[in-house]
C-alpha cells in the first residue's frame, strides 16, 4: 500500500508541474508583443475645418496618428465596446485602406496579459465614422469577430460645413467638405 501511494505521490507532482510548465508557456505565448499605452492627443476637427477654410481646401486630412488618438479618446469614454472580462492596458491603430487593424493590449480577468490583433472595416454613416468589427485573433488564432463591438466616433464640425464624401487612402482619410451657406 505504501508503495501504490508513494507512485500516487510521484503521478500527483508530475502532473501538477505538467501543468503548471503549460500554463506558464500559455501565459508567454499570448503575452504582448510590444509595450502599447493609452495615451493620446485630442484632435479636433473643428479645428481642422476652420484650417481648411483658411487654406481654401475644402477637405480635412485625418492622418493615421490623428485616426489613433480619435479612438483612444472614444474608447477611453466607452470601455464597453470591449470584449467582456477584458482589460484594454494600450493600444496602437493602423490605417490600411478602409481597414483598420487594432493591435491591442488586454488583460483577461485581471490576471493573464494577452496581445490581440483587431480589424475593422470603416465606413461613413453620416454623422460618425463608424469601424465594423471583421476579425479578432490571438497570434494566429481566430477568436471570431462577435467578440467585439462596433466603435462609433462622432465627427463635429461648425454647423456651415458639411460632409460631403469621405475617402480611405492607404494611411490616412480625407474628409470632403462642403460649405452650407
Amino acid at each position: 500500500m505504501f508503495r501504490w501511494l508513494k507512485w500516487l505521490t510521484i503521478i500527483v507532482v508530475l502532473l501538477a508541474a505538467i501543468a503548471a510548465g503549460g500554463g506558464l508557456w500559455l501565459k508567454s505565448y499570448v503575452a504582448p508583443e510590444e509595450k502599447l499605452d493609452l495615451a493620446y492627443d485630442p484632435v479636433s476637427i473643428k479645428d481642422k475645418a476652420v484650417e481648411m477654410v483658411a487654406k481654401l481646401k475644402p477637405e480635412i486630412v485625418l492622418s493615421e496618428a490623428d485616426v489613433n488618438n480619435l479612438i483612444k479618446s472614444q474608447l477611453q469614454s466607452n470601455p464597453a465596446s470591449l470584449p467582456p472580462d477584458m482589460t484594454l492596458d494600450g493600444a496602437r491603430f493602423e490605417v490600411n485602406g478602409d481597414r483598420l487593424i487594432a493591435h491591442l493590449n488586454m488583460t483577461y480577468r485581471d490576471f493573464l496579459p494577452v496581445g490581440m490583433l483587431a480589424t475593422y472595416k470603416m465606413t461613413w454613416q453620416a454623422p460618425n465614422l463608424t469601424f465594423e468589427p471583421l476579425s479578432l485573433t490571438v497570434k494566429n488564432y481566430d477568436l471570431g469577430k462577435d467578440r467585439l463591438d462596433r466603435i462609433v466616433v462622432p465627427i463635429e464640425l461648425p454647423s456651415l460645413i458639411s460632409i460631403g464624401n469621405m475617402e480611405f487612402q492607404q494611411d490616412q482619410i480625407v474628409i470632403k467638405l462642403r460649405l452650407q451657406l
